[in-house]
């Protein structure tokens, strides 16, 4: 079942699937060790999925910064959540096989002095998403425009993935385990009285693909080389979004193609 531990009101609790990850991180940042082993089922963390490429590339070294990018994605390889104390005192993470302890894993470090050895990390997807798209001609002008909407889903408690934007568009993509239909259908009569937008789709069908390396910062054409062989196999791009850090491209499709964007994008980058 895990480890067991307390909770604030003094309830025994156990920590949710990957607590062990935590737990070892937490141990690790309390004992000031120098390295943290965390031991699993498989050799390395890979470049893409094994299940949709054919024998990935492993990941000799990696930053905390791209590792927590890849697992919000879908690497389930490594808890996102245990990255927060190994990150706080900055102690590296080395991911190795249990069966295979000596081969030398996937090491996790700092983002300082780490000198990337590819333009691209890795390349991770989720089809777990849905997006509210909206359309209001000036929205750009419309003051409070965005607080309204996040004042309407906080009244509900939903929690937000990404808000990418433009001049007269706005796209707010969830993660589905948050939303059921009666609580779409509520979020939805409510933006519609609110803030009545010129147009309003609710899009269930997204999955989002994260294209993640430090080696990404300033390559200028990236985006084109990223893009240009999607077009070619008639991959239609909902959304795509830079994140702030320069370090990861977002690309929103439909879910039926999300295996095969990874694919492309993989084939374009390692072979």
């Amino acid at each position: 079942p895990g480890f067991y531990g307390i909770s604030p009101s003094g309830n025994i609790a156990t920590f949710s699937r990957g607590g062990s990850d935590i737990t070892g991180a937490i141990l690790a940042r309390g004992f000031n060790a120098e390295l943290y082993e965390n031991f699993t089922d498989v050799d390395a963390i890979f470049s893409a999925n094994p299940a949709i490429v054919s024998h990935p590339e492993p990941i000799s070294k990696m930053t905390y910064r791209e590792m927590r990018e890849l697992s919000y994605a879908g690497f389930s390889v490594f808890h996102d959540k245990a990255l927060i104390p190994a990150i706080q005192a900055q102690i590296p993470v080395n991911v190795k096989n249990t069966q295979h302890p000596e081969r030398p894993g996937t090491m996790i470090v700092p983002e300082t002095n780490f000198k990337a050895q590819h333009t691209i990390t890795g390349i991770a997807g989720g089809k777990n998403f849905a997006a509210l798209y909206l359309h209001k001609y000036l929205l750009n002008k419309g003051a409070g425009f965005t607080l309204k909407i996040l004042q309407i889903l906080d009244q509900h408690k939903v929690a937000y993935e990404h808000m990418p934007s433009g001049i007269d568009d706005i796209t707010i993509i969830f993660k589905k385990e948050d939303l059921n239909a009666e609580l779409i259908d509520q979020i939805c009569n409510e933006i519609q009285v609110s803030l009545n937008p010129d147009q309003m789709q609710w899009i269930d069908d997204y999955a989002i693909t994260m294209v993640v390396g430090e080696g990404m910062r300033d390559k200028l054409s990236l985006c084109a080389s990223i893009l240009y062989p999607l077009g070619q196999k008639n991959i239609s791009i909902q959304m795509i979004n830079q994140g702030a850090s320069q370090i990861s491209i977002m690309i929103g499709t439909r879910r039926g193609d999300a295996e095969e964007v990874i694919r492309t994008i993989y084939q374009t980058f390692f072979n």
